[in-house]
């Protein structure tokens, strides 16, 4: 096969991971938006519903080992995302002892396990804004089970904090115990509802809201991450396309050259057999 052929089925290869370099980078920038816009909501209502358990009296957590949720990445082109949070994990369950571990991303299963970690329970990570209730829903309902039955006491959760396109940090966001403000008058308790079962239902809906938020975040994180590398793929794309094309007309040059010397070779030779 000659170069130039060599050199026209890399460029068409070369075109065809642009077009994917491309669509992810369109495609998390669109996640990347729609995980941010609804953040400054998701916090004022986490905030409201944190200061109304002020007037609900104390949390009681029951004595039972801490937990852990882990918000961890399934896709690629992250680069060393998963690892990080992992050892953020490993590092607080050092800190809080062996109890319940849940891990979101099949990525980091295998990281845990190097480590001796065996996850209670592994979900699919989030990747979009849309797919959060779904996520969400069952995982507080499980929570909240473990923790009506005693194996389950704190609760914190492992996640990436935004700090700009392609920066992100990992955080430990404590849920459980809820910490009410300590600045929220009291009001009368009301005798149409049983304050028990009002606090299981705030907790519940403050559990989510905190879920929500972090989960935000991390998505946030994780797809702007994601962007700094597919701009980076498509320029180093860029350059060897363009490397490549040059390469590919130095070669259709030195090919014509050699028809061209050719050609007048072959006429010279012509033009002497004729003389003799």
């Amino acid at each position: 096969m000659s170069r130039e052929r060599v050199l026209q089925r890399r460029l068409r290869t070369l075109g065809t991971l642009q077009e994917a370099v491309g669509a992810l980078r369109s495609l998390s920038a669109q996640h990347f938006r729609a995980a941010r816009a609804p953040l400054a909501s998701v916090r004022t209502y986490r905030d409201e519903v944190q200061r109304f358990l002020a007037v609900l009296g104390e949390s009681q957590v029951p004595e039972a080992p801490a937990g852990i949720v882990l918000v961890a990445a399934d896709l690629g082109l992250v680069g060393d995302y998963t690892s990080r949070l992992v050892q953020e994990s490993l590092a607080l369950r050092e800190q809080t002892g062996p109890g319940p571990f849940v891990c979101l991303g099949h990525r980091s299963v295998s990281m845990l396990s190097k480590a001796g970690v065996e996850p209670t329970s592994v979900q699919p990570s989030p990747t979009s804004v849309a797919g959060l209730t779904g996520l969400l829903l069952p995982l507080v309902d499980t929570l909240l089970s473990l923790q009506r039955r005693g194996e389950l006491g704190a609760l914190w959760i492992v996640a990436a904090r935004f700090e700009g396109a392609g920066e992100y940090t990992p955080m430990r966001v404590s849920v459980l115990p809820v910490a009410a403000p300590v600045d929220t008058p009291p009001i009368a308790v009301s005798p149409y509802c049983n304050a028990t079962h009002l606090r299981l239902v705030v907790v519940r809906e403050y559990l989510y809201a905190s879920l929500y938020e972090t989960m935000l975040e991390a998505l946030a994180s994780e797809h702007g991450k994601r962007l700094v590398t597919t701009e980076s793929a498509r320029s180093w794309l860029d350059e060897r396309t363009a490397a490549t094309r040059r390469l590919a007309a130095a070669i259709r040059r030195e090919n014509s050259t050699q028809e061209v010397l050719e050609v007048v070779s072959t006429s010279r030779a012509t033009r002497r057999q004729a003389t003799r």
